[in-house]
């Protein structure tokens, strides 16, 4: 038997870092329901708590180290490379580059042209899967072997079968697609409601709400807003975790300028990966985003409108947003954000 070595440890409530000797990883979530972000991706975690029963998937596959962000951040280069300590460092400072880089993660861009004007007479008439099995039924070929044994009829009967359940798939397949360009239709004639439909639909916010936050939008005044309000949880550390010089572990409380800004640039990370996907997914032009928290500079602190930034396409396309400090890149956008170094946010009034 091989010896193992397995460690949990809690950065912030529904954070988790897993450390054995196969490296190191997040889990992001609670029992029952829970995503595991490590070095072979992003695993998917269900199941129902005391009947053992659960299910996990792989969504994506190993991804490319992003870079660290800051020098304060980043682990001595002499760290030890299988050390438990090195790898609980390097699992921090990948988890506070997730916070900072919300806005990296784009979703597939929606061509409603195109899923409006396919040929679903075409596909129709001839389906992907049923012209496949049909083809197969039309050459099939019995050996010397199935003569031998009679199971000539047997195999056609299953070719048969094969046939059958090829059009059914293709049926759903059309049944799914003329719905899809029902909503195409809908979108591109400015439908209101098509547009609120078609966000969750396309998982416009899934990078923002897997961080525990709420995120809903609809029409205000003929402008599309989002609303995005900060959970409960505490997902920003206020430690600081590095190794010494000895390879060593060192935990330090995080000073407030640096808890600030980190917190700030999570929020404007936010912000721009919500209109990234939006106008990814819409044809909008411009968007109002509204960010709610508790204020962090009043005593005590009342919940209410940190963050107002209008957007608009033009003013994000071609922008190299892995190159962004999403602090300073929504200063230049019309808003309402009132952030002090020491103190962190107040509330600000909405855009209107």
């Amino acid at each position: 038997m091989g010896f193992r070595f397995q460690k949990r440890i809690k950065i912030a409530p529904g954070v988790r870092l897993n450390i054995s000797k196969s490296g190191v990883s997040t889990s992001l979530g609670r029992r029952g329901a829970s995503v595991t972000i490590g070095k072979r991706g992003v695993r998917a975690n269900v199941g129902i708590p005391g009947t053992g029963i659960s299910y996990s998937e792989q969504l994506t596959s190993k991804r490319s180290k992003r870079p660290q962000r800051s020098a304060s951040q980043a682990a001595p280069a002499t760290k030890p490379a299988f050390s438990a300590d090195a790898k609980e460092v390097e699992a921090y400072t990948s988890y506070v580059d997730m916070l900072l880089s919300v806005h990296f993660e784009k979703v597939q861009p929606v061509d409603w042209g195109t899923i409006l004007h396919e040929d679903l007479d075409q596909l129709s008439a001839h389906g992907p899967n049923a012209e496949v099995a049909r083809h197969k039924l039309e050459v099939f070929q019995p050996t010397w072997l199935d003569r031998l044994f009679r199971r000539e009829e047997a195999k056609r009967r299953e070719l048969r079968e094969e046939l059958s359940k090829a059009v059914e798939q293709d049926m759903a397949v059309l049944s799914e697609k003329r719905l899809q360009s029902e909503q195409a239709s809908r979108v591109l004639a400015g439908d209101e409601s098509a547009w609120l439909e078609a966000l969750p639909t396309h998982q416009a916010f899934d990078s923002i709400e897997q961080f525990g936050n709420t995120v809903h939008a609809q029409f205000q005044n003929g402008e599309l807003t989002v609303y995005v309000e900060i959970g409960e949880e505490e997902v920003v550390p206020k430690e600081v975790l590095s190794l010494t010089a000895k390879g060593n572990l060192s935990r330090k409380k995080m000073g407030k300028t640096n808890y600030y800004a980190l917190y700030q640039d999570y929020v404007c990370s936010c912000i721009l990966g919500a209109a990234r996907n939006v106008f990814s997914i819409l044809p909008a032009e411009q968007m109002l985003i509204n960010v709610y928290d508790r204020s962090q500079a009043d005593e005590p602190p009342v919940k209410g409108c940190i963050a107002s930034v209008r957007l608009r396409r033009d003013e994000l396309s071609g922008m190299l947003f892995e190159l962004q400090d999403s602090s300073r890149t929504l200063e230049t956008f019309d808003h309402n954000m009132n952030h002090l170094k020491t103190k962190g946010f107040r509330l600000v009034e909405e855009l209107e």
